[in-house]
Formats: structure tokens, sequence, C-alpha cells
């Protein structure tokens, strides 16, 4: 599976398991909500708003990968193998690098952080305790892109679905017995969340390496060597991941922003209500993620291959892909709203369902934006205009926080009003990266 085609089946044989894993990872950040919801509603506001903290790093250090995942596409696309191996451990130590500089950074000025874009002290104190574990995790998540960039890149996905079912698993168990303090292990309360997270996803890469000396990857792609560290290799890398993290710290620190202006303006409701949503929004788009992370494989691999007449092919097959996901989304949530809004709401906040439903259709325009805006995004980043997609990420996000900034002043301003910002959000994605594919050029890559 060296040069790949933009069929749908191909699109599927790729984006399934992805699907598949991405489901069960995301899941994990629902199960923390449901142990840690059912603490109290202070308990829930907190892991609401640290898990958007942590994953500020978490996309950083995946944005890293995302360079080394399509670098290892094209070298497939061009039938070059064989350098696939120092690709992989040039970003092995970069990312363990990394991942230990957040991580010191961190333990020492989280509370700064934290008192600086909150106010209510109980919620801060309580962030605190779950990121105090939850940092642990780092290192193994780290680890873990790289050998998700490995097999999206050569475009073998079905061990990542499996690394994330046993993370899953563990992840379950440990909660429910490190939160509520359950066969026999210490009851740490919102801590014990991120402590059962951080030992799952180390468990995870473990599956993940042992699948990889099984499966004689690490002769056929030359792995684990680490002969000399590739200087001129991790330039070429740094231009293209260095981008890509600031684009995603901007994104998701704009989340992060936007969040906190929802707790400071609106109130704990709000905050709650707006918490839902945003699980509710990272579980149901796990398809169109998928389906990003699986553009930036089959586009790589087409530039590898020089088959710059299906790029757009590519684009839109993946992009209808994503829309029939997406409808598919919006129809079990309107089919069962109360149930979908109750898996992500802790007993103290159900009398939030009815408010909540009432404002459900906000997210379902995002949905239909973010299925085709997501696509294109990754269609620019996989043919190598990363400082482009980082331009256009800019200036999404300048007039998304002048949107919400304006909605906050207006005396109408609402839970459905401010989350009215996605659709700014998206819209305007879309709208710069079509007008990006309209004037490229494909045959200069």
């Amino acid at each position: 599976m060296a040069q790949l085609k933009a069929t749908y089946k191909q699109i599927l044989i790729i984006s399934l398991p992805l699907i598949l894993g991405n489901t069960a990872w995301t899941s994990n950040g629902v199960f923390d909500t449901i142990f840690v919801g059912n603490l109290g509603k202070v308990e829930l506001d907190a892991i609401g708003f640290a898990s958007i903290f942590y994953s500020v790093l978490f996309m950083m250090g995946f944005s890293f990968t995302r360079g080394t995942q399509m670098l290892i596409a094209r070298r497939m696309g061009e039938l070059n193998k064989h350098e696939v191996g120092n690709i992989v451990d040039t970003t092995i130590v970069a990312m363990l690098s990394v991942a230990v500089l957040f991580f010191v950074l961190l333990k020492v000025y989280t509370h700064q952080i934290l008192s600086f874009m909150l106010s209510n002290q109980d919620i801060i104190s309580k962030s605190e305790e779950f990121l105090n574990y939850r940092l642990w995790g780092l290192l193994p998540s780290f680890v873990s892109f790289v050998f998700i960039a490995f097999y999206s890149g050569i475009g073998r996905t079905p061990i990542l679905a499996a690394s994330v079912g046993v993370m899953t698993f563990f992840n379950v168990f440990l909660n429910y017995g490190l939160v509520y303090g359950k066969f026999g292990l210490p009851c740490i309360g919102i801590g014990g969340s991120g402590l059962a997270t951080s030992i799952s996803e180390t468990l995870a890469v473990l599956v993940l390496f042992l699948g990889t000396f099984y499966k004689h990857r690490i002769h056929d792609f030359s792995l684990f060597r680490f002969k000399k560290f590739d200087v001129p290799l991790m330039k070429q890398m740094s231009n293209m991941a260095i981008p890509l993290m600031i684009q995603s710290g901007v994104a998701v620190g704009s989340w992060l922003f936007f969040f906190a202006r929802i707790e400071t303006v609106l109130g704990k409701d709000s905050l709650a209500i707006s918490s839902i949503f945003r699980q509710l929004i990272l579980f149901f788009t796990i398809p169109t993620w998928s389906l990003g992370s699986t553009a930036n494989t089959l586009i790589s691999n087409m530039v590898g291959q020089k088959d710059y007449s299906g790029i757009k092919t590519a684009v839109r097959r993946i992009s209808l892909v994503s829309l029939f996901f997406a409808v598919i989304s919006c129809l079990i949530i309107l089919v069962f709203p109360r149930f979908c809004i109750g898996i992500f709401t802790s007993p103290q906040d159900y009398a939030l369902i009815p408010m909540a439903t009432e404002i459900l259709p906000v997210i379902f325009v995002v949905f239909i934006l973010m299925s085709f805006a997501n696509i294109l995004f990754n269609g620019v980043i996989s043919l190598g205009d990363i400082y482009i997609a980082l331009g256009i990420q800019v200036v999404v996000v300048i007039v998304y926080i002048v949107y919400f900034q304006v909605m906050f002043a207006m005396p109408f301003v609402s839970t459905f009003w401010i989350w009215t910002a996605e659709w700014v959000y998206w819209l305007t994605n879309l709208l710069a990266c079509l007008v990006f594919f309209k004037y490229k050029h494909l045959e200069v890559v």
C-alpha cells in the first residue's frame, strides 16, 4: 500500500480504523466527565476547563507529528520507504524533548496560568488537582503521536484502533477505581481521573510498540536505529511542524479563551452547558477529524507520486464522506436529544438539560460547516502550504474573537448567541480555503 489512490474504498480503509480509534480516544474524555461529574458541579466545571487547557498541549504535540505523517506519506508515494525510519527516530527524540519541557514548565506555572484565566477559586483548585496527575501523561502521549503519524502515513491504521481500545478499557477501570476508591485502589477524586488517563495512555504506547515489533515493521522501515540525530531532517520537519503547532495552539487557545469568557461573563450554568456542547462536538465530529487525517495521508502520498490531477478529486470525495457522517450525527442528536445531552451531564446538572436541548440546533450548523472546512483546510496543509494555512488560521481566529467579544457586550447575550461564534469560525475558514483552491496551481507544490 505504498502508492494510494483517492477511491471511496481507499478513503474508508484508512479512515474507518481512525474513526474507531478516535472514538475510543475521545470517549476517555467522556468517561472522565461522567465519573468526575458525579463528584459535584465544581468538579464538572473544573474538568471541563482543565481538559481544554490540557488539549492545548495535546494539539500542539499532535500537530508536530502531522508534519511527520505528511513526510512519511510523501516518501511512501515516492516508493522510498527506507527513509521512513529516520523520520520516525528523529521525531521521537524531538517529541520527548518537547514533552519534558512542557512538563517542567507546567509543574511550575500551572497555578499562575489558571489564576490568570479563571476567577472562581474552587474551579481553579480542582483544575489544578486534575492537571497535577494528568501532566504525567505528556510523555506517553507525545510518543503515541509518533506511532499515529507512522501508521497513518503508511496507510496501515487498524493497530491504532486496537491500542486505543486497550487504553479505553483501562481508563474506565482505573477511573472508577481511583475516583471513587474501588477495587482496593486509593480514593483520589478528580485527581484520580487524571492519573487513570495517564496510566492508560502509557499502556496504549506499549501496545503500539509490541505491535510494531510483532508485524516486523521495525525491519521493514528501519525503525528505532537512532544512529545519528539528523539535523537537516530536523530542520525540514521543524519548518513544517512549528507552523502547525502554532496553528493548533492558536485554534485551541482561542477556544480556551472563549470558555474562560463564558465563565466570567455568563456564569457557571452557561459554562456547564458549554462544556456539554464541547463534549458533543468533540465526540460527534470524530469522523470529520479522522477524515482530515485521511486527507493528510492521501494528498501527501499523491504529491509524492506527482499525481496532481487527482488532488481536487480527493478533496471532493473526502468532503462528501465527511458530510455524510455529519448528517448522521445531526440525525442521531435530533432523534435522541435528551439522551445525547444526558451522557455528558452530571446528576447535579440534570436541570440544565431542557435549556441545553432548546439551543441544540446551534451545533448542527457547526457540524455541517466543519465537515467541509476541516477537509479543505487539511488539503491546504497537505499540499505543503503550511504558512498559508497558518495565515488562514490567524485571520479566522481574529474574526472569531472579535465576533464573540462583540456578542458578550450585547444586552441580549445568551448561550445560544455566543455559540454562533462557531458558525463564524468555520464559515470564515471554509471561505478562505475555497479561495485558496480556486487560485492554487496544483502542479506547483
